[in-house]
């Protein structure tokens, strides 16, 4: 079995799936919410919608890890190893200023139907990322093993939980439509668009006091228009 067909796999199935949410925020902003019978009918079409791509998002996750889990004795070539300047100067300082060659967005951007490839954290490169699953992800490690015991109290924070009492970080992973443990041991949401991550992590560097200006994103040529 080729492994790299494996990666490709999953690296559709994740990009696949972050579109497809992202329709759901791009579709709703197109809506005449001047008209009642357009915001009736379109508000209809997006909760039909939704549970359509929840159902996939589920479906994408349990196949995500059934292929993790058989190819487990190679799991660093099917899941692309993130790369970061966490311990070598030199090194970060090479990766930044190669990802200066690109245009930097802030997180007050729009991402719908782009694509990452690396971000700046207080001035750590990480590079090597194909979805916006895995900023967030690389984001709340970071974060977590920065400040473990500040992360631990996420899960209790009500600035994370909707007003529809919808939580983004829960003991319960029932609560979520498609949950990722993390290492503090509680879930995070992860079926959410580009934006809706971005809010997200905005959210979460001002929990930690972190400047949204403190993080960069550059995105992957081929999604940049």
């Amino acid at each position: 079995m080729d492994i790299r067909k494996i990666q490709h796999i999953l690296e559709q199935l994740a990009d696949v799936n972050e579109q497809l949410v992202s329709l759901s925020d791009d579709i709703w902003l197109g809506i005449d919410h001047r008209d009642n019978e357009s915001i009736i009918e379109g508000s209809q079409f997006i909760q039909d919608y939704n549970l359509a791509t929840s159902q996939l998002s589920k479906a994408a996750a349990t196949v995500e890890l059934q292929l993790l889990t058989y190819f487990k004795n190679d799991i660093e070539s099917v899941q692309p190893v993130i790369e970061h300047g966490n311990d070598d100067t030199i090194k970060n300082q090479r990766m930044i200023k190669e990802l200066d060659r690109s245009k930097a967005y802030s997180l007050n951007d729009n991402f719908t139907y782009k694509r990452p490839y690396g971000f700046v954290l207080k001035g750590i490169a990480y590079t090597n990322i194909t979805t916006w699953k895995a900023v967030y992800l690389k984001v709340l490690h970071a974060l977590y093993k920065e400040s473990p015991a500040a992360f631990s109290a996420l899960v209790t924070d009500k600035r994370f939980i909707s007003k529809r009492e919808n939580p983004l970080f829960t003991e319960d992973q029932k609560k979520l439509r498609v949950a990722q443990s993390l290492p503090a041991g509680f879930y995070t949401e992860v079926n959410m668009s580009a934006n809706s991550i971005k809010d997200a992590l905005l959210q979460v560097l001002a929990y930690f006091s972190i400047d949204e200006k403190e993080m960069k994103i550059y995105l992957r040529e081929d999604r940049d228009a």
